[in-house]
């Protein structure tokens, strides 16, 4: 594990990401738990990936269709997206995730690196590269996924939003969940916690599972 890796585990703040597919929950519950963790005295900072940094707001760029490839009528480089991810990924880690953490705060991030993992180890097709792209971002305490049937989560978006983005196809998100499992296995042998709830789960349901899981966190921290 490299240092960056080791400082964040050592920060005095926690890091909790929440995951899942499109349609999973994951904005949603990471505001409610940034809402109960202040409400219980807590300093916390909720943010999320794509970052609102300047690389972050040209991945959104791509994700909406917006920014396409050079090459005419040509979609953005996979590849391309992937080190955009990456980028952002170290640049929202090192510019507002870190100090957060080392000043005491606790940082709920809605998406981190399991993401990639699982999005853009599919685009790629090769998820060593994207693991190694990746390497440099600094572990969470936690990582809980939110796992939710596709079909389920798919019909929220709709219901939710008459916008869509590049990944939000029926069948790719099927393909996406199956490799958020794997990826869940590839994290966890690397000895990082990662959690999963049932994300099909009332809201609030969802919020007692994740309320459970960091209790465990808490009195497994030194």
């Amino acid at each position: 594990m490299s240092g960056a890796r080791r400082r964040a585990r050592l920060a005095p703040g926690r890091f909790i990401v929440i995951e899942g597919i499109d349609g999973a929950g994951t904005t949603t519950q990471a505001r409610l738990l940034g809402e109960r963790l202040k409400a219980a005295g807590k300093r916390v900072h909720v943010t999320s990936e794509p970052s609102g940094g300047p690389i972050g707001g040209a991945i959104r760029q791509v994700l909406s269709g917006r920014l396409r490839g050079r090459a005419p009528n040509g979609p953005f480089d996979p590849d391309a997206l992937a080190l955009l991810f990456a980028a952002d990924r170290l640049d929202h880690a090192r510019s507002e995730v870190l100090p957060a953490l080392e000043a005491g705060i606790d940082v709920v991030s809605d998406r981190y690196t399991l993401s990639s993992l699982a999005y853009q180890a599919l685009t790629t097709g090769d998820p060593r590269w994207v693991g190694a792209i990746n390497a440099r971002a600094p572990a969470p305490d936690v990582t809980i996924l939110l796992r939710v049937v596709p079909e389920v989560a798919f019909a929220r978006r709709r219901s939710a939003s008459h916008s869509r983005e590049i990944f939000e196809r029926a069948a790719f998100q099927r393909r996406v969940a199956a490799a958020y499992e794997a990826a869940v296995r590839v994290l966890r042998r690397k000895g990082e916690r990662v959690e999963i709830l049932d994300g099909g789960a009332s809201p609030g349901a969802v919020a007692e599972g994740i309320d459970a899981i960091l209790r465990q966190v808490r009195s497994a921290r030194p």
